[in-house]
């Protein structure tokens, strides 16, 4: 035991990876709610995207900077594998970079641009946080399957770029569930029509969501009220 502890060229590339594999996932449960929420804005209402965007507004932000410490230690610890990774992936880097600069810019500008402008920025966010899934599920796609391209590969690395952006959608929908106020109940007939598509799919997720206490656990207690009284039904 202390000979393997004794030597750090022995324990100290794994506590490296242990600790970028550990802010890789962080990553995923925090701002895959955040790219959810934007995943999820073709799907409501103009009032339904500004409630969805208060739930993320203090978060979204600080998120990302555990991509930013997942990368900051490949760069420090396995400087070769950095430079080979980000090689073989410079275009979906690029296209992941765009994307969440876009997100936080349309971020910004929705709250503060006119009502007509709005939806400009609306389609902004939507499209940046696509983009960021999309890239991010093709570098893990391509990743796995050892930075070859080949068309094997490439259908690998497209079909898990469609279902992590999926995955997205979901801890967002769960996410969703939690912050929402009068989340418990399901929308009625009458009161969910076909441009209320939101509540259908909150009211459908209920029961698989279970996971959603890990997000906010992981944001540090975030303050705020939520309503736990169920809506009383339509009388008849």
């Amino acid at each position: 035991m202390m000979e393997l502890f004794g030597d750090p060229s022995v324990w100290l590339p794994f506590t490296f990876a242990a600790l970028m594999g550990l802010s890789i996932l962080v990553y995923v449960v925090l701002d895959g709610f955040d790219l959810g929420v934007g995943l999820l804005f073709p799907f409501a209402d103009a009032g339904e995207r500004d409630r969805m965007v208060y739930t993320i507004g203090p978060f979204w932000d600080a998120n990302e900077t555990w991509l930013v410490l997942a990368i900051g230690l490949l760069l420090v610890a396995f400087p070769v594998a950095h430079g080979a990774i980000l090689t073989a992936l410079y275009l979906p880097v690029a296209v992941m970079l765009i994307g969440l600069i876009l997100r936080g810019v349309a971020f910004e500008f929705r709250v503060k641009a006119p009502a007509p402008h709005k939806g400009r920025w609306n389609a902004a966010f939507f499209a940046g946080s696509l983009m960021a899934s999309l890239a991010q599920g093709w570098m893990l796609g391509m990743y796995i399957m050892g930075l070859e391209a080949t068309p094997f590969t490439l259908a690998f690395a497209a079909l898990t770029a469609v279902f992590l952006t999926v995955g997205y959608s979901f801890i967002g929908a769960a996410w969703l569930i939690y912050k929402t106020e009068g989340g418990g109940g399901c929308p009625t007939r009458a009161t969910a029509g076909p441009g209320r598509p939101l509540g259908w799919r909150r009211c459908s997720l209920r029961r698989p969501s279970g996971g959603w206490p890990i997000p906010s656990i992981l944001t540090s207690f975030p303050t705020g009220s939520r309503s736990t009284r169920r809506p009383a039904p339509p009388k008849a």
